[in-house]
């Protein structure tokens, strides 16, 4: 099973090192995809010797969606993401790989304690959404720490923040196995990129995509 880690990216300077340093002393494969950073992120990567990849367009969504092309077109089975600003620790990455091939994806779960009020108020509004209108029992949907198989996600079409919710409500179209597991959720470095408009937006992909 050919694995590989992805750190979507804008602007990350703060905490690229870090994560990179982490990643790697775990032993897993690493490449970028980077939204026209302007802080150093891309030259701290490649200065590690890490692949940088360009989005095709401002949004998180063209990062994971670049990121499965590249996996895809590289043969990988596997592909690990995580958010760049260190609230997800590389550490847990083996736990997720462990219950692989068997499932499908595998999810990071948060404790919502550990999310900011705003943003946990509307991640369980959208994971209460989704399990309405899916049929599921999912528990944090807008997690930015997954790891799934590969050909499983084709044809993505979210550009922004609704991109981890679309994977999740595709996870149940799709009928995946899908495995939940706690991870740890930590301080954040550098500000939240997400805005409130994009929790309308997220909400409005969930409906949207369901009919």
């Amino acid at each position: 099973m050919k694995v590989i880690v992805c750190l979507p990216t804008r602007n990350e300077g703060e905490s690229i090192q870090e994560m990179i340093s982490s990643v790697k002393k775990l032993g897993y494969g690493l490449f970028i995809a980077d939204s026209n950073s302007t802080d150093g992120t891309q030259e701290i990567a490649r200065k590690n010797r890490v692949d940088v990849y360009q989005r095709d367009g401002i949004g998180k969504g063209y990062g994971i969606r670049k990121a499965v092309e590249v996996a895809s077109s590289k043969g990988y089975d596997v592909l690990v993401l995580l958010d760049c600003d260190k609230t997800y620790p590389p550490e847990e990455i083996p736990r997720m790989l462990k219950f692989f091939p068997e499932y499908d994806v595998v999810f990071g779960v948060r404790d919502m304690k550990d999310i900011s009020f705003s943003h946990r108020l509307a991640n369980i509004f959208h994971t209460q959404l989704i399990n309405l209108l899916y049929g599921g029992h999912l528990h944090d949907i807008n997690t930015g720490m997954r790891a799934f198989k590969v050909a499983k996600y084709k044809g993505l079409t979210a550009k922004g923040f609704d991109i981890e919710a679309q994977m999740s409500l595709l996870a149940l179209k799709r009928k995946m196995k899908v495995k939940e597991i706690p991870v740890r959720y930590l301080k954040r470095a550098g500000e939240s990129k997400i805005k409130m408009s994009d929790g309308f937006f997220i909400a409005w992909r969930i409906i949207r995509d369901r009919f």
